[in-house]
């Protein structure tokens, strides 16, 4: 009884260390800018204070920013529930982003979002692991998108 137990236990928790560690598809490097870049129609300053804003309403805390460069760095970090620890090890997970905002011209910028996602788990006699994995969801950065394309036009209206 309690070897078929063990063995269940084992089973499952291997499945969900499969399922957890699968990578996302792979992509060229074209097919990755595609995902994670758009063009936003704004002037410079307000797609990059635009795309703060987002973020911070998403829940990440500004780490890094550059407006010289155009870079930002966020970082959102989420404790694991007792039930997710038990069962995967998972201690916690740290979510970083960063964006680059790449100016066009007066009224056209390009911002390029990447995402990675890094697990912290229980490792042998203690000791604990991590493990980072690139964020290649196009629904996240879809979504991410059309929120920083909306800020833009309403930064816009509060400036008329």
């Amino acid at each position: 009884m309690i070897r078929s137990i063990i063995i269940a236990v084992t089973v499952l928790m291997a499945a969900v260390l499969f399922i957890g560690c699968q990578v996302g598809p792979n992509l060229s490097p074209m097919q990755l800018r595609q995902l994670t870049t758009r063009t936003i129609e704004g002037s410079y300053e307000n797609v990059f204070k635009a795309t703060m804003t987002v973020l911070q309403d998403q829940g990440y805390i500004i780490k890094n920013t550059d407006m010289n460069s155009g870079l930002l760095v966020a970082a959102v970090d989420r404790q694991a529930n007792a039930f997710a620890t038990i069962l995967s090890g998972d201690l916690s997970t740290s979510v970083e982003l960063t964006s680059t905002v790449n100016k066009i011209n007066a009224t056209s910028q390009d911002l390029r979002i990447n995402i990675q996602e890094t697990n912290f788990t229980r490792g042998a006699w203690g000791s604990t692991d991590k493990s980072v994995t690139p964020i290649y969801d196009e629904k996240i950065y879809q979504g991410l998108f059309n929120q920083i394309l909306t800020e833009v036009k309403r930064r816009e209206a509060l400036q008329k």
